[in-house]
């Protein structure tokens, strides 16, 4: 009986673990901060993350596309394009939005190529020069999968909140505080989405000089469904030369429960970035264990801002 529970619980993480594939961040920056975006500074990506966080930024415009490549030995051959942005206008007022493709492998057997989309779109507003919140709402949509040729769609929405508060002991020193509640239907039964996941975040900025300065954040994340129940830590960290050059390290464990059994999957994550004038490059790699599902992943960004 207990081999059977287990054959059981290795499907569900499988079917799990690549649900939170999905949801992993396509913002390489983020990604090499191991993966913490709730309280961290707004970029073109802030859909995947907060959205409340880009109405508190100073740059009208910014847009930036992904590439991932999942090629550890769980996903290999999976890859996810990606691309986002927000405007701001009239002073308070932000839209921001989020697209996502993933491509995996061919079934050859089957005669198909599992994939899934996403489409985020979200409202952000400055209620002070210290407090945002924003409210997204999101589209999913999978075909081709192992279970059944079918095409199947589901919603989603969060709610979020962003705070930045100076600290009096260094001039432009802060800490950035965030919260998401973030719910998703299922998009089919067999990729039984979690039903609510709230996120919480704290981060602090700290500029030593005008050319170099210093990023750390955090964030805990619970999600709960009919199946299962997952939590994640996280934590980054971002330093910044001239604002040219930027190097970013950061780590992500996550535990899933099902019934009476467990499974605890961790990540390194290490990056670098390079601006120029309007330009940001920036490049993540994640590493664990093998047989784990986001090891070896490599990811690049692109993006422009105004």
């Amino acid at each position: 009986m207990r081999n059977c529970l287990l054959v059981l619980f290795a499907l569900l993480t499988t079917q799990v673990w690549a649900q939170e594939l999905y949801d992993h961040t396509p913002n390489a920056r983020i990604a090499a901060m191991g993966g913490a975006s709730v309280a961290t500074s707004a970029d073109a990506f802030a859909a995947f993350g907060n959205a409340a966080s880009a109405a508190m930024e100073y740059k009208t415009v910014q847009v930036a596309f992904a590439y991932t490549d999942f090629s550890g030995e769980v996903y290999r051959k999976n890859r996810m394009l990606s691309g986002g942005g927000y405007i701001r206008f009239a002073q308070r007022h932000t839209l921001v939005v989020g697209l996502q493709f993933n491509m995996e492998p061919r079934i050859e057997a089957l005669d198909r190529r599992p994939g899934a989309q996403r489409f985020d779109l979200g409202y952000g507003y400055k209620v002070s020069d210290r407090v945002a919140v924003a409210a997204t709402a999101r589209y999913r949509r999978t075909y081709g999968h192992l279970f059944d040729n079918n095409n199947y769609n589901g919603g989603g929405a969060d709610i979020a909140v962003y705070s930045q508060l100076p600290l009096s002991f260094m001039e432009g020193a802060k800490v950035n505080l965030g919260a998401k509640l973030a719910f998703d239907a299922p998009v089919c039964p067999e990729y039984d989405r979690y039903g609510i996941a709230p996120s919480v975040g704290a981060g602090l900025s700290l500029p030593f000089t005008d050319g170099h300065k210093l990023d750390v954040t955090t964030e805990l994340r619970y999600g709960a469904s009919s199946r299962e129940d997952i939590f994640s830590a996280k934590i980054g960290a971002e330093y910044s030369l001239m604002r040219l050059l930027y190097v970013r390290a950061g780590g992500n464990v996550s535990r899933l429960m099902y019934e009476n059994l467990g499974s605890t999957i961790g990540y390194g994550t290490i990056g670098a970035g390079v601006r120029f004038f309007h330009l940001q490059f920036d490049v993540a790699y994640l590493f664990g264990k093998r047989n784990t599902p986001l090891n070896n992943a490599v990811q690049i960004s692109v993006g422009l801002d105004f």
